[in-house]
């Protein structure tokens, strides 16, 4: 069954909490926009608020151990372009598959219907129409799992596995696979949503990405990444973890806006 609440609570982050108006500024100027706390990081101090703060937080928990079973139960997808890595993924699709991941795709659903009309507002006030206008009923929902132990498992396969500096052999592009010609991809803002226990550290664990201009953004749980689809050259960070029993795994769930049928 579909959590109204879930879904309710996701809108309310978005609506009421996210900073759209500097989202839109920062995503037209820089091409991107860190946030950290989406679910549940809270600055007031009524009851109200701190049940929110709690609801958020066993939100991100459920919708991390979802990632979790389905990487145990074989339900993604090894990454091959990253074979040594310990990477995995898979689409966030609903339907039948629901059943295997009902927060995460609640969470697509919510932040589909609720972000892109937000930003499609504000993108009127900001200069010379940078930002693009964004369809509020189709997205593409994924899911990236990495896990620890397929990559120690892995690791020794590989040459030059010892430098322990994978990310410099990832190089910067954008989201859309053709660079020549973004507007053949209909992507336009992607959101990345970083899942991990709470004792995850990237200056230790890795993962997150690092924009070109040189900014690292870690991989902290609860933090929103949003990238211009189409203009923002990055690369992922890969995740490295340890052999603590809440730092095996880690992940993101990753949102692609499309432009709005008849926008460029």
């Amino acid at each position: 069954m579909i959590s109204v609440s879930s879904l309710t609570f996701i809108r309310k982050r978005v609506e009421e909490s996210f900073p759209i108006n500097v989202a839109a500024q920062s995503l037209a100027t820089q091409g991107y926009f860190v946030y950290d706390g989406f679910l549940c990081s809270n600055s007031a101090s009524d009851e109200s608020s701190n049940n929110d703060v709690v609801f958020g937080d066993e939100l991100l928990n459920e919708m991390f151990g979802e990632g979790v079973d389905m990487l145990s139960n074989d339900k993604l997808d090894r990454d091959i372009t990253r074979l040594s890595d310990g990477e995995f993924v898979g689409l966030i699709t609903g339907g039948e598959k629901y059943k295997d991941c009902p927060r995460l795709t609640e969470y697509v659903v919510s932040m589909t219907r609720h972000l892109p009309p937000l930003l499609n507002k504000f993108a009127a006030d900001v200069e010379d129409n940078a930002l693009p206008k964004l369809d509020a009923t189709a997205s593409m929902g994924s899911l990236r799992m990495y896990d620890r132990p397929t990559r120690v498992g892995t690791e020794s396969f590989f040459v030059n596995s010892g430098s322990g500096d994978v990310a410099l052999d990832r190089s910067f592009g954008v989201v859309c696979g053709h660079k020549e010609d973004p507007t053949s991809d209909s992507r336009r803002i992607t959101a990345i949503l970083f899942l991990s226990s709470k004792t995850w550290d990237p200056s230790t664990c890795g993962g997150g990405i690092t924009i070109e201009n040189g900014e690292t953004v870690g991989a902290v749980r609860d933090r929103l990444v949003l990238l211009r689809s189409d203009t923002c050259f990055h690369r992922q960070d890969p995740w490295k973890g340890s052999d603590e029993r809440d730092l095996q795994q880690s992940g993101c769930i990753t949102v692609h806006f499309v432009k709005e049928l008849g926008s460029a």
